[in-house]
């Protein structure tokens, strides 16, 4: 079974309102603070990131986010609290990370920090995602295509 059937399985079962699951897709998730950053959407090949992951010797990677959990909007305040805390995580557990940010091209949520984390393997991508209670985490396999893994 290929993941975009396994998707669209999860998106039959899943929690999460179509509506949110539509911003999640249309959103822009931008890899890096440099004039060097990728910025990636769901489901769309990136080449730029296909050589990073080739540069890299790496064969996957996962965007997580530690806002606003549940889609629950917390004040800037918490939402920093909850990024260091997934930072200092990834930095015990030796996972390189880079900082990236989830823009909403609509505005209708606000700009989200994230990380993205190649070599992560995708199911401890997902207990990640589910222990800071997120509703979904972006997956990259060697493709290069990012997908939205739903976790509720």
């Amino acid at each position: 079974m290929d993941m975009t059937s396994i998707d669209r399985e999860n998106l039959i079962s899943s929690a999460i309102s179509a509506q949110l699951i539509a911003h999640y897709t249309q959103s822009h998730y931008r890899v890096g603070a440099t004039a060097e950053s990728i910025t990636l959407r769901i489901d769309q090949y990136s080449a730029p990131l296909a050589q990073f992951l080739t540069a890299s010797h790496q064969s996957c990677a996962a965007i997580i986010s530690a806002y606003n959990p549940c889609s629950e909007l917390l004040s800037d305040a918490e939402n920093l609290a909850a990024h260091e805390a997934l930072g200092n995580f990834l930095i015990r557990h030796a996972y390189p990370a880079i900082e990236s940010l989830n823009i909403d091209p609509a505005d209708a949520w606000p700009a989200e920090k994230s990380f993205f984390i190649p070599g992560i393997d995708i199911n401890t991508a997902k207990s990640l995602g589910r222990q800071f209670r997120q509703n979904a985490i972006v997956w990259i396999d060697r493709d290069a295509i990012p997908r939205l893994i739903l976790l509720r």
